[in-house]
């Protein structure tokens, strides 16, 4: 074997771990599982892993069966300053932006934490709605001017809910959402649009691609 393929197969070698090494950021639930009972409540936080990369802001879909759960309240997490939500019967929008030009955030957080009713007894998913094919799909937006979408939708968790006939609720979750007071309809819409000219350039290009969801 010659030096030069030796060369080549090190490189090569080298390119593949790099490449394996990547964290690909990801969405998740916390906890991944709960059990109430029929007419309980439970919460379960909606988690970000930024893995290697900066990233400007997430629009996240969540899907749920109508028949078996439904959504109380949502409140916003720590990890973005801009948090808003819309919700819809068997599907939950959450977005997540940062407030100004030139900030990113890294590593992992909550994005919000959903209050959802056990309305019937059965067991049940909460998925995200994750199809890059798609336009109305979930992403995570990198801080760079094209404001990449960089998600990973096979790394993306899922959350089982298993629901008792009825008796006291007995719910898994950890506690560990955000806090905060949930915007009104429109806020992350009118904070972003009343920032200053100088700081709105990639704040803008973010919340058209997370907000125009519609």
């Amino acid at each position: 074997m010659t030096k030069a393929v030796m060369t080549v197969i090190a490189s090569a070698f080298i390119v593949l771990f790099f490449v394996s090494s990547v964290h690909a950021a990801t969405l998740n639930f916390d906890p991944t599982t709960s059990t109430p009972a029929v007419d309980a409540t439970f919460s379960v936080a909606v988690t970000i892993d930024a893995g290697t990369d900066k990233i400007a802001g997430t629009g996240i879909y969540i899907d749920y069966d109508k028949a078996l759960l439904s959504v109380q309240s949502v409140t916003n997490g720590d990890y973005f300053p801009l948090v808003g939500n819309t919700p819809k019967e068997g599907r939950l929008y959450i977005s997540g932006v940062v407030a100004n030009q030139g900030e990113f955030k890294t590593g992992t957080g909550t994005v919000a934490t959903v209050i959802f009713k056990a309305l019937a007894a059965g067991t049940t998913e909460l998925v995200f709605d994750c199809d890059l094919t798609k336009t109305e799909t979930s992403k995570i937006v990198q801080n760079d001017i094209n404001a990449s979408n960089i998600i990973d939708c096979s790394g993306n968790g899922k959350h089982t809910t298993t629901i008792a006939g009825g008796g006291s609720v007995t719910p898994t979750s950890s506690g560990t959402g955000g806090t905060g007071t949930l915007p009104k309809s429109g806020i992350l819409d009118n904070a972003i649009t009343y920032s200053t000219i100088g700081v709105v350039l990639l704040v803008a290009g973010v919340a058209m691609k997370l907000l125009l969801h519609v």
